[in-house]
């Protein structure tokens, strides 16, 4: 029997890598307004470079938590593969998500256990439009069956395309870390949340090693906890830790673009 825990209207959040300049920007506000004319549909551009999945995982890790059950997050990526593009439906949290099958997905749902469902169009092998041609038909699939995955008739995917981020290292009270993300406004995001840095610091005081002179040595609580042009850590959207500079770029004024690494230092 189909799931009934779930209004027919939920909320549509697309997120798409082009910027709201594009065409294709436009294209895709009409598409949704015109075939989900009832529902609510949010549109989030996101200039991504191609393939870019950490980048990605990151972003939806910022600021997923903050929407509604019965979410659809419909990931319109690009993807760097050769091979005829792959996509794909999964439900996490009484959330749903779809995308491509590039790794992205596992990517941000990490460890946990997920059932993958295929819904690549079985004769179409040439994708041009995932929008069109994937993402709008799945979703008309979903809600004829009222947000059930399996009544919608979709097929289990056993194999996905699954890639490793980029791990802390830890020895002797210091931590090796990596800037992985840089947003819109050039903060360095680091590949630590909250969690870990709470078990591993245990309270303890710390030092944040930037480059060779400079140093961050408090969390703070906003980016106007430090005078303009200073740099600043703290745990915002996501609690993962981001390294900023208030009113201006982390990415330009510390150089701390991706791939950086960076040195915690835990007082023994």
């Amino acid at each position: 029997m189909p799931n009934t825990n779930h209004s027919l209207q939920p909320l549509i959040h697309l997120i798409c890598d082009f910027r709201v300049e594009s065409p294709d920007y436009t294209v895709a506000m009409a598409r949704m307004a015109t075939e989900f004319a009832s529902l609510k549909t949010l549109i989030t551009p996101q200039p991504f470079k191609k393939g870019h999945i950490l980048g990605q995982s990151v972003f939806l890790k910022l600021v997923l938590n903050e929407f509604p059950e019965g979410t659809v997050h419909i990931c319109r990526f690009g993807t760097m593969s050769r091979l005829p593009n792959r996509f794909v439906v999964a439900k996490h949290q009484e959330k749903y998500f779809m995308g491509p099958d590039s790794g992205l997905l596992p990517l941000y749902f990490g460890e946990e256990e997920i059932t993958y469902y295929n819904i690549t169009p079985a004769d179409n092998i040439n994708i041009f439009d995932p929008l069109k041609e994937v993402y709008i038909p799945a979703l008309k699939q979903l809600l004829s069956a009222n947000m059930d995955l399996e009544a919608a008739g979709f097929a289990i995917k056993e194999m996905m395309v699954r890639s490793s981020p980029p791990q802390p290292t830890l020895s002797n009270g210091m931590m090796r870390l990596t800037v992985i993300y840089n947003d819109y406004y050039g903060n360095a995001y680091l590949n630590i949340n909250k969690q870990l840095f709470e078990e591993v610091g245990q309270g303890r005081p710390f030092r944040l090693m930037l480059n060779n002179t400079m140093e961050i040595s408090r969390l703070s609580q906003s980016y106007n906890d430090v005078p303009e042009g200073m740099e600043l850590c703290m745990f915002g959207h996501g609690d993962i830790m981001q390294i900023a500079v208030n009113a201006g770029s982390a990415a330009q004024y510390l150089s701390l673009n991706e791939d950086k690494p960076v040195v915690l230092f835990f007082k023994e």
